[in-house]
């Protein structure tokens, strides 16, 4: 079977989509994986087919008007109403893009922000894997929301706020969508969001663990939390961070990945020389401002994040989907400074299990707040228990292989179902 994966955005969001595609080939598969060109070697370095989509997201993140929104607000919504105009027609050159990704394929998969094209009816089965919960239940509040708890109204305050956030991603992707389907003589979606009936209709994978966020109750069948999607290559440490690691107890990493430029950086990694201090521990900082270090900082580059977290005391990040699931396997605790979207969410999450400080939003980031997580996440032996407890259980997970199982049933499934409709012809 060929099948497609298909993303537009950082890192983070291709990172998964590899893992999965190697387990793909691993069972006798082909993949394809389209993602921008500045991470294709990520996907050829991995083996698998790379078809080229657009996005720059090294550039978003620098973006003037990103930066300043996101130091006021982390919330998708109030970001996209700064972002600048596209040009007219570039959200259906984009979709069409992705469409001719997703040529000659048997099935294909896709990413949140690739997800249009598959209402072109592509002709084959599809899916769709989204790295936060974004399906209605009253177990929890949807990502963007205040996370509040209302006592015994919690269940309907939480069906509410997915019912908003639903209306609110309808409200920027419905003139993108139905403008295709217009484009391809399709009947519109009008004021309902298809996205509703994802996990319903067709398989709808989150590739996160259930030991730390379980499947609510009031999912559908077809929504499936497989567990991380992770894969590992063979990687050599630099003699610099080896002889860093063993002169001294293991030490604090800060690491604040695509979200550094947003960062007034040399202040932050003053906050987390200060708190690594506190804690009493060494600081190995991940990228940052190209600033002298004292002896006890050492700055690295290009460094494999399961290598690094398994050999620390805590790990302070902003949040993002691949980092927070690194420092969960590696089973030590976190600090978190959220910056937008799902960050806050998986923050709170964090928390709430014992695995990780309280969160240090990043709009209000400051050396005392800093210094008060990481102390208890490095010296509370509670967290630190708890940490390595969920990290045994993440590694002990299977996640891509149920995502792989999944995509094999639905494609069965779904020739089934084609064939039974020819025969009642």
């Amino acid at each position: 079977m060929r099948i497609a994966l298909l993303t537009i955005g950082s890192r983070g969001d291709v990172q998964p989509f590899v893992s999965l595609g190697t387990a793909l080939r691993a069972r006798g598969h082909e993949v394809v994986l389209g993602a921008p060109e500045l991470l294709r070697p990520l996907v050829e370095r991995a083996g698998l087919e790379y078809r080229m989509l657009p996005g720059d997201p090294a550039g978003f993140f620098a973006m003037p008007e990103v930066i300043e929104s996101l130091r006021r607000s982390p919330f998708m919504r109030d970001l996209l109403e700064v972002i600048p105009p596209a040009p007219d027609g570039y959200d259906q050159w984009l979709v069409d893009q992705v469409a001719e990704a997703g040529r000659g394929v048997d099935a294909i998969v896709y990413a949140p922000l690739a997800i249009a094209a598959a209402y072109g009816e592509p002709g084959v089965p599809w899916a769709v894997a989204n790295w936060w919960p974004n399906t209605m239940t009253s177990a929890f509040p949807a990502v963007e929301s205040n996370l509040r708890r209302c006592g015994s109204l919690t269940g309907v305050y939480n069906l509410l706020t997915h019912a908003r956030a639903a209306q609110e991603e309808w409200l920027w992707r419905r003139p993108e969508i139905d403008g295709y389907r217009r484009r391809l003589g399709l009947p519109e979606f009008g004021q309902e969001s298809p996205f509703l009936r994802l996990g319903k209709e067709r398989p709808y994978l989150y590739p996160y663990s259930p030991s730390l966020l379980p499947k609510p109750a009031d999912w559908a069948e077809r929504c499936h939390v497989t567990g991380y999607w992770f894969t590992d290559e063979h990687w050599d440490p630099s003699p610099e961070l080896v002889a860093f690691l063993a002169e001294g107890p293991p030490p604090v990493v800060l690491t604040y990945g695509s979200t550094w430029s947003l960062h007034r950086q040399r202040e932050s990694l003053e906050h987390g020389i200060a708190a690594a201090r506190a804690a009493g521990r060494r600081l190995v900082v991940v990228d940052g401002p190209a600033d002298d270090l004292p002896r006890d900082v050492l700055r690295v580059h290009d460094v494999n994040y399961r290598w690094l977290f398994s050999r620390a005391a805590a790990v302070i990040h902003h949040g993002g989907f691949g980092t927070t699931a690194e420092v969960v396997r590696a089973g030590v605790p976190q600090v978190i400074v959220p910056v937008f979207a799902d960050h806050p969410f998986w923050a709170k999450r964090l928390a709430e299990v014992g695995a990780g400080a309280e969160p240090v939003p990043f709009r209000t980031l400051n050396a005392d707040a800093l210094v008060r997580s990481t102390v208890r996440a490095v010296q509370d032996t509670a967290m630190a228990d708890k940490a390595a407890e969920l990290g045994r259980l993440v590694r002990a997970e299977r996640g891509t292989e149920v995502a792989c199982e999944v995509l094999e049933s639905w494609v069965t499934e779904s020739a089934g179902i084609s064939a039974a409709a020819r025969g009642t012809r």
